[in-house]
Formats: structure tokens, C-alpha cells, sequence
């Protein structure tokens, strides 16, 4: 439970993007509900170590994996098996089956201690209560919530410049290295996204535009993907965005456009760029009013 705790917290951005995609929780509780959960891993481990009462502890550790299972079978229905359940952080990827098959191996070796474990609880009566409230209190002093960061951000002046994307349609310029949109999006406003497929930080971006989207189907997204055909559509499936509209751009006129520190992430209307964010500042409500702004 510790070792699962704590490879969500480093970072923990794709776990509270999970917790939106995958529950009716919005933006702003997710962030502390992923600190909540990652908090009562970090304590049911601490009390298996102490092994205060530890019969009970089995059992509450018995009742939370469940709890974990159920709603990875819940994603699994309605989602699927391909994405990244966020069962072991970043480290590495188990999907919903996985991650649901994990916790069935606990659960079991959960049981066989409970047969073993012997009947006594430690002289210490509120030593739960104050475990809970060290592990609480480590979760967010380890990783502290800033709500206002975006917004401060946000709310700076940008200089609005131009992106001409007319070279991208002239593909037989570029050859194989630059695929064509699949539309024509020159004219339209939409959030642009220039990632790599090998990127760590692109695919944490990914995995957030994944949950505004499912929080809001109608965002508009495109991707312009840097790397080759198997590595992008591992890339599309792993942060399930294989939805989004994509093309393939590489060699230097993805360097050209995006620059070297990715992800990129344009606000792009017709031909400007109002807008330059990266995945901490790219914000659901936000893109929402810039979309509903009049030209």
C-alpha cells in the first residue's frame, strides 16, 4: 500500500485527472481527493507495519481494495481495458484488468495473514487517529495544492502572434515526415497540441485533455504528434485519446512550430496563437470562455 502511495504522488496530476474521467468528482475536489486516497494508502500501510489491531486493519485493508476493484471494474465496462488505470503512478502502467487482478492478489494474501494474525492491539487507543493524520498531513506538505497557480497565469498579458500552418498542407514538400491534417483548420479556433509520443510530460497532457473531454465532448483538440505510426497510436490508446483529431509531424517543422520544451499547447484562432499553456495552466473552465468569446 506505501509503495502504491507513494508512486502517485511523484507526480500526481495523472492520478487527479483520473479521478475526474473516471467519477463524477470535477476539477477542483480532485485534487484533494487524490491527496485523501493517497493518504489512506499511506495509512493502512502504517498500521500493517505497527500491526496495531491487526486483524481489523486487515480488514479495513480487505475493504479498501474492494472498493479499489469496484471501480476499476466500473472503468473497465464503460472505458475499456487499454488505458492506464493509475493503480502505480507513472512507474508503471497496469490497465483496469490489471490493476483489478493486483488487488485480487492482495486481497487473497490479505486473507491468509488474517487466518494467521494474532488477537492482540497495541495499548494505544487513538494510535490510528493520529497515523491517519500524519499521513494526511505528509501527503500535502510533500505535494501542497496551489489553486490559483492557472489562474495567476491566466490572468497574465500574452502577445498574441501568428502561426501559419498553409506549409503542413504541402505535403509533398516535406515527404513522408509531415502528414496532412485531416481537415482543413486554418480558419477555425481550436486548442492545438504539439507532443511527442516518447514524451512523459506530453503524455500526462494527453491524459488531461482525455478528462476535459469527457467532461465536455464538445472541446475541440488537435494533435500534432511528433514520432513514428506504432509509437503514436500506442501513444492515443495509452492516454485514451485516439478521439482527438491527429497527424503525424516530425523533423524540423515540428522544432520550428513548437519549439524544443513539450508539451506545447496553443490557443489557436484562425491563424493567431492568443494563448501558450502547459499542462498545470491548461484549464477546462478557461478554454470553455475563450471558446465562447466573440471574435
Amino acid at each position: 500500500m506505501i509503495s502504491s502511495a507513494w508512486f502517485k504522488l511523484f507526480p500526481i496530476e495523472p492520478f487527479e485527472y483520473k479521478i475526474v474521467a473516471t467519477t463524477f468528482i470535477s476539477w477542483v475536489p480532485a485534487v484533494f481527493v487524490a491527496r485523501l486516497v493517497i493518504a489512506l494508502e499511506f495509512f493502512l500501510g502504517l498500521l500493517l507495519i505497527f500491526t496495531y489491531d491487526l486483524k481489523r486493519s486487515l480488514k479495513l485493508t480487505i475493504a479498501t481494495l474492494i472498493v479499489f476493484s469496484l471501480h476499476l471494474g466500473i472503468d473497465l465496462l464503460l472505458n475499456g481495458n487499454a488505458s492506464d488505470c493509475g493503480c502505480m503512478g507513472s512507474l508503471m502502467q497496469f490497465t483496469p484488468l490489471q490493476g483489478i487482478l493486483k488487488n485480487l492478489v492482495l486481497i487473497g494474501m490479505a486473507l491468509l495473514a488474517y487466518q494467521w494474525a494474532y488477537p492482540f492491539v497495541l495499548p494505544l487507543p487513538h494510535l490510528p487517529y493520529y497515523l491517519f493524520l500524519v499521513s494526511a498531513t505528509t501527503i500535502f506538505i510533500v505535494n501542497p495544492i496551489d489553486l490559483s497557480y492557472s489562474e495567476r497565469y491566466l490572468n497574465q498579458s500574452y502577445k498574441v502572434f501568428e502561426l501559419n500552418l498553409d506549409t503542413l498542407y504541402q505535403t509533398a514538400t516535406h515527404g513522408d515526415k509531415v502528414q496532412a491534417p485531416v481537415e482543413d483548420i486554418r480558419q477555425k479556433q481550436l486548442i492545438l497540441a504539439f507532443v511527442s509520443a516518447s514524451c512523459p510530460h506530453c503524455k500526462i497532457a494527453a491524459q488531461k485533455i482525455a478528462a476535459m473531454r469527457k467532461q465536455n465532448p464538445q472541446l475541440p483538440f488537435y494533435f500534432f504528434i511528433n514520432g513514428d505510426d506504432e509509437k503514436i497510436q500506442l501513444f492515443l490508446r495509452n492516454t485514451e485519446t485516439s478521439d482527438v483529431p491527429h497527424s503525424r509531424l516530425n523533423g524540423p517543422l515540428f522544432v520550428q512550430m513548437a519549439g524544443l520544451n513539450l508539451p506545447v499547447i496553443y490557443y489557436y484562432n484562425k491563424g493567431k496563437i492568443e494563448r501558450q499553456v502547459d499542462y498545470f495552466t491548461l484549464e477546462q473552465y478557461h478554454v470553455e470562455a475563450w471558446l465562447n468569446k466573440k471574435d
